[in-house]
């Protein structure tokens, strides 16, 4: 009989039992509001029990709970680990990512064309322009795109080109320019003042001009004395006033006036080579700029073949061709090849060739030469005819 009474309650207490809440837990669990109004203090106190036994066990006293003031806040607004968080799954993140970046268009390339065709090809917008490229109507962008940079500078307008001023005159433009400058070589244009024809040179004095063709095998020929105009003119009223008749005296007078003034220079000597039909004519400055040569002329009656036989063909022909080919040696290309000249341009020195002739000029002396002459003119101005 102990046996089933045992075993009933051994059974009784492994029946389930559902467990009961109080009505001021629920908050605590399910969210909301937790109502922390009490009556009073005591009303919180262990109620007082009996004394215990002598062999029964002291419990352990638990600190009086005492509850938050009434105003205060929610826990779950102060706490933020017991607010609600939003989780945001991988597919919301990629959608917004995908949102916020265009996908690229598609395009279709066209390998013939440049990429800025390709580009003007696509899909246009809803707008009508292509969002991949800049708006760029009626900018300089534009006109390059649509017509040839150097011709808009000459483009008309009003009936004139810009290349052209109000008195209806050309002037250089760009493209004209560009022109002009691929006629010339790249490597730049040549100083043609370090040239020379035969060994003489540009500003060598005369001495220098006769020993070298000499060297050369040229025989002096000709030779030229001068006088500037307005020292022989005063020379000539010098001389009547003196008393000299005559005009062979009047210039003997001038000449023997101006070489003791030593105004009297030599203005052209001539050179000939008999054995290759060769000649060469310079040209001096005045002694105002020391007597240097400022022009050499070259002539060459080699290729002067007449006839029109088969030999003599032949041999006009041979002899251009190695007139060019020494050229080409000795100077390089021209600078500008329709007029076949070097040089750097303007008044600097420059040398032109033509077949069997050759002109070697330094203007700039001559002008230097002319602008001495003058200053000695004003200075001559000054004289005591008048006493008044």
């Amino acid at each position: 009989m102990p046996n089933f009474l045992v075993i009933g309650l051994f059974a009784v207490f492994c029946l389930p039992v559902s467990a009961l809440a109080s009505e001021d837990a629920d908050p605590f669990i399910f969210g909301g509001d937790v109502n922390y109004e009490v009556g009073s203090v005591n009303a919180l106190k262990v109620p007082d029990a009996p004394p215990p036994a002598a062999n029964a066990v002291t419990p352990v006293q638990t600190p009086d709970f005492t509850p938050p003031p009434s105003n205060a806040v929610s826990a779950q607004a102060e706490v933020p680990m017991l607010q609600k968080q939003t989780e945001t799954s991988s597919e919301d993140t990629k959608e917004s990512r995908d949102e916020q970046t265009p996908l690229p268009l598609e395009t279709d390339v066209d390998k013939n064309q440049t990429l800025t065709d390709n580009l003007k090809n696509d899909s246009p917008a809803a707008d009508g322009k292509n969002p991949l490229l800049p708006n760029i109507e009626g900018t300089w962008v534009d006109k390059l795109s649509e017509a040839n940079p150097l011709a808009l500078i000459g483009s008309k307008k009003d009936g004139k080109t810009s290349d052209e001023d109000e008195s209806g005159e050309e002037k250089d433009s760009l493209e004209s320019m560009v022109d002009s400058a691929r006629k010339y070589r790249g490597r730049g244009r040549s100083n043609a003042s370090v040239f020379d024809i035969s060994g003489i040179m540009l500003r060598m004095s005369l001495k220098q001009v006769d020993r070298i063709a000499a060297n050369r095998g040229f025989r002096k020929i000709h030779e030229k004395l001068q006088i500037p105009n307005f020292i022989k003119w005063r020379n000539e009223e010098y001389c009547r006033n003196r008393g000299v008749v005559g005009y062979e005296r009047v210039q003997a007078c001038v000449h023997q006036k101006a070489k003791k003034d030593k105004h009297e220079y030599i203005q052209v000597t001539k050179y000939v080579k008999y054995d290759t039909k060769e000649e060469i004519e310079v040209t001096f400055t005045s002694n105002f700029t020391d007597n240097k040569v400022y022009k050499i002329v070259y002539k060459s009656m080699a290729a002067a073949v007449t006839g029109n036989s088969p030999k003599a063909v032949y041999l006009r022909n041979i002899k251009v061709y190695d007139f060019w080919k020494k050229i080409n040696q000795k100077y390089g290309n021209p600078d500008n090849k329709e007029t076949v000249t070097w040089g750097l341009g303007g008044n600097k020195p420059f040398l032109k060739a033509q077949t069997g002739y050759l002109l070697l000029e330094d203007p700039m002396l001559q002008e230097l030469d002319y602008t001495r002459m003058s200053r000695e003119d004003a200075r001559y101005m000054n004289t005591d005819l008048y006493s008044f």
